[in-house]
């Protein structure tokens, strides 16, 4: 047992156990394949008897309830809040989302824990233990950051990756190649990890010599080809994360599989029609809809992440078998379908040469693929013939070369952006 989760124990000891209570359930739960239909029972009695929103609801079945989203509940968030819980110590969790527009939701104490336990749980699935060391790419602000003492104790890395440059991405190498065999683990940004990737090939560095123990990949999609590469360039398994600021880790990968084992310990989900609020049935792509079990302080019931997927049951368990992303960023081709967001990397592993893209749906017929390329573009005609494929041949197909795919204001780089005006929910 190293000291680090040594320290762990110790100090959730003090706590009361909580963190370690909830962990311990959710192996339990997993081991058992248990059901979450009391603890759902359980937040919807909470919620009928201390948030306005829901006090005048009748029913107690979760299907009765409205389908909620970040418009109304910040259209009257106080109405979402317990009214048992406005006299107690809560934390508030403010995420910018994919558009930039701040969203703040408030979580009790014992939502905190059960978040701190799911991070162990699905950290352990993909390959982190506690104790090693964690290189934690993602977007960080100065002024919401513990204290520098805090990350040396849980030996965590934070990277930002909106100032991410070649001179850190060196530095990083170094140091994990200096690591005396100790363990690592990335988890972070898909761009942030491609970025690594492209400065590795640039430099012509085929592997990183190091104990790499896992790499978890979050926030964005993550290509057959971008894993592949980093599975190659750290000798190790790579797995995808789901989850928001909001709520926690909705789902994860396991090794050596696409689908995403879903955090039913932690949360009810739903698959529900683009058009309606109809259930739709295994393997139809519809709206995810969470409700998280866990938080009492601001119960969030049948909320509408703004994501696609469908789920399908096996050997007891509930997986997401694809996520198509946020609704903003799903394209229609030319005749009114979606596209899966996959064709954005099923070929562009042929386009070495290209740093950055994106492709922008402009209209129904419309398309304008952005690229940041640092030597000139010679498959321009190559690029075009193969989306059109996928998005009509009669496409109207433009290409357009900038210096910057811009960061949005979450950290992350969007791969596709509709603009068209039409309505998908």
């Amino acid at each position: 047992m190293n000291l680090r989760k040594t320290a762990f124990q110790l100090q959730d000891f003090v706590k009361g156990n909580t963190v370690t209570s909830h962990l311990n359930q959710i192996f339990e739960f997993y081991k058992n394949r248990a059901s979450s239909s009391d603890a759902l029972t359980n937040l919807i009695k909470h919620a009928k008897a201390n948030v306005e929103f829901y006090s005048k609801i009748t029913s107690t079945n979760v299907s009765d309830f409205p389908i909620v989203d970040k418009i109304v509940i910040k259209s009257s968030i106080n109405k979402f809040r317990a009214q048992n819980y406005l006299d107690k110590k809560v934390v508030s969790m403010t995420t910018s989302g994919s558009t930039g527009t701040p969203f703040t939701v408030y979580q009790d104490f014992n939502k905190k824990a059960r978040n701190h336990a799911d991070t162990i749980y699905f950290g352990n699935l993909g390959g982190y233990g506690i104790g090693n060391k964690l290189w934690y790419l993602k977007i960080w602000v100065r002024e919401k950051m513990s204290k520098p003492y805090f990350y040396k104790l849980q030996n965590i890395k934070p990277i930002d990756v909106i100032t991410l440059s070649n001179v850190q991405i060196r530095d990083i190498i170094t140091e994990i190649q200096k690591g005396n065999g100790s363990k690592y683990n990335f988890l972070g940004y898909v761009s942030a990890l491609e970025q690594i990737i492209r400065y590795c090939e640039i430099n012509n560095i085929k592997q990183i010599k190091g104990n790499s123990a896992g790499i978890i990949t979050m926030s964005e999609g993550l290509s057959a080809e971008t894993r592949l590469k980093l599975e190659k360039l750290f000798t190790c398994s790579v797995v995808s994360r789901y989850s928001n600021l909001e709520n926690g880790i909705i789902a994860q990968q396991l090794f050596g599989e696409d689908a995403f084992l879903v955090n039913t310990a932690s949360y009810y989900l739903e698959i529900l029609s683009r058009e309606s609020n109809e259930v739709l049935e295994e393997g139809g792509l519809g709206r995810i809809v969470v409700t998280d079990l866990y938080n009492y302080a601001m119960p969030m019931i049948r909320y509408d992440t703004g994501d696609l997927g469908s789920i399908v049951s096996k050997d007891g368990k509930t997986y997401i078998e694809r996520i198509e992303g946020r609704k903003l960023d799903v394209l229609f081709d030319t005749s009114g379908e979606i596209v899966s967001s996959y064709i954005m990397y099923k070929n562009m592993w042929q386009y070495s040469e290209i740093v950055q893209y994106q492709l922008i749906q402009t209209h129904q017929k419309s398309y304008l693929f952005k690229i940041n390329c640092e030597t000139q573009f010679t498959k321009e005609s190559q690029l075009i013939g193969e989306f059109k494929k996928y998005l009509g041949e009669d496409a109207d197909f433009k290409v357009e070369y900038v210096n910057e795919i811009p960061l949005l204001e979450s950290g992350k780089r969007r791969k596709t952006v509709n603009l068209y005006k039409t309505s998908i929910n």
